[in-house]
């Protein structure tokens, strides 16, 4: 074989290449317009951590204004770690009826359940909920009962602190 040859075998490999990347792209693209109804609305829709509340716990929390600060241990072997979410919320947002909060302060085992999971995290004092005023409300995984939510809202400032813990 001579070299002019081989070139035009490689010229022609190249351009097969990349007619079939081009070809794959756009099986890709009409997957993903297929997948989601024929509109890429939902991937760029912003995704709020309210959802994950719901997916994990099954509550249905208004969607917040800004995500303030997280915090997350990374999966560990067992479960999903630790994490760790602030929430700014508006006023007319109706998280503050959202959920039957119990008054606070916060009871002590619980208090102190929150201060080590956000002591783990290595979570800013200035980040932290002021436990004494906030109001809370507490789940259990009824499939786990090592895994634990704990939210806190503070209805001076609007924000709503939320603690998961999975084992």
């Amino acid at each position: 074989m001579t070299a002019r040859q081989l070139r035009a075998q490689l010229r022609d490999a190249l351009f097969l290449s990349a007619l079939c990347a081009g070809a794959l792209a756009m099986v890709s693209s009409g997957l993903i317009l297929l997948l989601t109804g024929g509109s890429l609305r939902p991937l760029l829709v912003r995704r709020d951590y309210t959802a994950v509340v719901k997916l994990n716990w099954d509550l249905a929390l208004p969607e917040s204004w800004e995500e303030v600060y997280k915090a997350d241990s990374s999966p560990s072997f067992h479960g999903d770690g630790m994490r760790y979410h602030v929430l700014q919320y508006a006023v007319g947002s109706g998280i503050e009826s959202a959920l039957a909060w119990q008054a606070p302060p916060v009871d002590v085992s619980e208090a102190e359940a929150m201060e080590t999971l956000m002591d783990g995290l290595d979570v800013p004092d200035r980040l932290r909920p002021d436990l004494e005023s906030c109001r809370w409300h507490t789940a259990v995984d009824p499939s786990d009962s090592r895994d634990h939510l704990y939210l806190l809202f503070d209805p001076s400032t609007l924000e709503l602190y939320i603690l998961e813990f999975f084992c």
